[in-house]
């Protein structure tokens, strides 16, 4: 299963929500991988990532193979691929081909299938070339959105956009709509959730990620939050979202020789 995280907007925990989920599912034994779409790099920097070695860029416009952009992380089952601003550059070469310039990821990923459960991919905050292939590579999108009344405003571009894929290119599945930055008791938030359940009936995940200084903590840290602090209401939060998570995208977990 290829999962994409996307928002035109950005600071509504992409980022953190990416590498959590990811951590979650590959606590249970699934074997994931996570994908840096975005030239500013905040999964490559969380992770501690070196921008000199080759990254999702060398590996889209074939300068690179696959066992080299690959990093393993401290965490069984998870890995990850770098970038940096470098991928800025490919996008525009991607862009000046016709043919295939929403299919550059897509080529790629679906050589993986056979070795990971899950393959996530953290976008960046607006659309282009490069945030088009990712959501023709990816099975499903998950929207984090921040749970403000602009922040709910801002989503009909993002969903106009991705009726355009599902129209003229793939078809193309919201797994869900993820409220993020929630505070238990404030009637905006509560408010924005209705609103998104209202626009997008049985789409909005029963979990949300309630605002927590220990995700920011962790992420400083370069850890994701199980491997930081377990008593925490983030790690609450992102286990329960990987247990929804699972239940609407069932998988087989892949041996490890199957992972290789």
């Amino acid at each position: 299963m290829i999962i994409a995280f996307a928002n035109q907007k950005g600071g509504v925990a992409k980022t953190t929500t990416c590498l959590n989920l990811g951590a979650g599912l590959a606590l249970r034994g699934y074997s994931t991988l996570l994908i840096d779409s975005d030239p500013q790099a905040s999964l490559s920097c969380y992770l501690g990532a070196d921008a000199g070695k080759p990254g999702l860029g060398d590996w889209l416009m074939d300068r690179a193979p696959f066992d080299q952009v690959v990093r393993a992380t401290p965490h069984a089952n998870l890995s990850y691929i770098s970038t940096s601003e470098r991928l800025i550059a490919d996008e525009a070469l991607m862009e000046q081909d016709k043919f295939k310039a929403l299919h550059y990821l897509k080529r790629k990923t679906e050589t993986l299938r056979d070795r990971y459960n899950f393959i996530l991919i953290d976008t960046m905050p607006s659309f282009s070339v490069l945030l088009a292939n990712n959501l023709v590579a990816a099975d499903q999108v998950v929207i984090p959105v921040k749970l403000e009344w602009l922040s709910i405003q801002g989503l009909a571009p993002l969903l106009a956009k991705l009726r355009d894929i599902q129209d003229n290119v793939k078809d193309l599945q919201i797994l869900g709509i993820l409220g993020t930055f929630n505070r238990k008791g404030v009637t905006e938030c509560h408010k924005c959730l209705s609103e998104l359940e209202a626009q997008l009936p049985g789409r909005v995940f029963a979990s949300t990620i309630q605002l927590n200084s220990k995700l920011a903590e962790a992420a400083g840290a370069g850890k994701p939050i199980q491997h930081y602090d377990r008593l925490c209401q983030g790690f609450d939060d992102y286990e329960k979202l990987t247990e929804e998570v699972l239940k609407k995208c069932p998988a087989k977990k892949k041996t490890h020789a199957e992972a290789r």
